[in-house]
């Protein structure tokens, strides 16, 4: 996700496959929601896009296509290298389905444990945990982790970790989007590395709750 300025009507289908981003078949096959001159959203076999005046966001829910789309967006930026960016940052969403209904209320207790809320609130549940910080060896400006249920899976937790980066407001425009390209080719991998850290800690210091 990036946030800036930006033509949404440049970035359709056949743009992408004649600047070699995608193929062509992929091109003919998206499936095209909206394109005009405030807003772009489309969906290929294996990614989604949305772009407005002043935000980009490209995901996919293929595990086995995380590396495609840094290079997807990489590719992106190198052709739009005069794109304003003030911001960027990586996201991973994850729906997390528990055994039972009672495994998953266990868990928003050991997080938001009741007893805090009991005596102001009749049947107090978690429905959003926010928690915002840093992380050693990142340069991001802000590390922010999430829990809520699941709105896709029942009973399920859906976790979503975002690393986010502010550009230097002096920043030229071509040193904005040389940042950009650079935290995607050394900070993704070590995002992902991150997340699969997060996602294993916190359902492990759950499981040891007793």
């Amino acid at each position: 996700m990036a946030l800036g300025c930006f033509n949404p009507a440049i970035f359709h289908p056949l743009w992408f496959s004649t600047n070699n981003l995608i193929r062509q078949e992929e091109a003919d096959s998206s499936d095209i929601n909206l394109i005009n001159r405030d807003v772009a959203i489309f969906s290929s076999e294996w990614f989604s896009l949305q772009v407005t005046g002043d935000r980009y966001s490209v995901y996919t829910e293929d595990p086995t296509k995380f590396q495609p789309l840094r290079d997807l967006v990489l590719g992106t930026f190198k052709v739009l290298e005069h794109s304003p960016i003030r911001a960027f940052g990586f996201n991973r969403y994850q729906h997390i389905r528990m055994a039972t209904e009672e495994e998953w209320h266990a868990f928003g207790d050991h997080f938001v444990p009741k007893e805090s809320w009991s005596p102001i609130l009749d049947k107090p549940g978690m429905r959003t945990l926010t928690v915002d910080g840093t992380r050693e060896g990142a340069t991001a400006n802000q590390m922010q982790i999430k829990l809520e249920p699941s709105g896709k899976v029942h009973p399920g937790v859906f976790m979503h970790v975002n690393e986010h980066y502010d550009i230097p407001t002096d920043s030229s425009l071509m040193d904005a989007n040389a940042l950009f390209l650079e935290k995607l080719q050394t900070s993704w991998d070590d995002f992902l590395s991150y997340w699969r850290g997060v996602n294993e800690h916190l359902m492990t210091i759950y499981r040891r709750r007793d």
